[in-house]
């Protein structure tokens, strides 16, 4: 959903070209080109976001040092890939680390396998949580412009 999210939050952000950014989704355990399930799809199609060509990655299958930013939902995925790749312990946080909006909890929870309702709960925690961050990142979009 992050991905999905982002991608159109940019794109409707008259200050940001969707071409600076290269935006890509993938999972720890995630099987490579498995589809959105219904639940997501509904959650997202509510906000008119289509998810009919999502394929899943896995994060294995991606060079991650080239990345600039690698950004999890979880602190326990943040460590296993620190622990994996050392290397990128500076290019790795959670959502809620870079955003850094006061919540009870530290971690955005995995929906899979719940209520329809928890993926919406869900998607709107994300939003939120992006919103603030892109206006981080919007910050440093426009100094790497001058």
């Amino acid at each position: 959903m992050a991905e999905y999210l982002l991608r159109d939050m940019i794109s409707k952000n008259k200050e940001l070209e969707m071409k600076n950014w290269d935006i890509l989704s993938a999972g720890i355990s995630a099987v490579k080109g498995a589809e959105a399930n219904e639940k997501v799809k509904n959650v997202m199609g509510e906000l008119n976001i289509d998810l009919g060509e999502h394929s899943s990655h896995n994060i294995e299958d991606l060079e991650l040092k080239k990345e600039d930013l690698i950004i999890t939902m979880t602190r326990k995925h943040s460590r296993a890939l620190v622990l994996k790749h050392p290397g990128l312990a500076d290019k790795i946080f959670t959502l809620k680390e870079l955003s850094k909006t006061d919540s009870d909890s530290k971690d955005v929870q995995d929906p899979f396998g719940l209520s329809e309702e928890v993926y919406r709960e869900t998607r709107d925690e994300i939003k939120k949580n992006l919103r603030v961050l892109l206006e981080e990142l919007k910050k440093t979009e426009l100094d790497e412009e001058e």
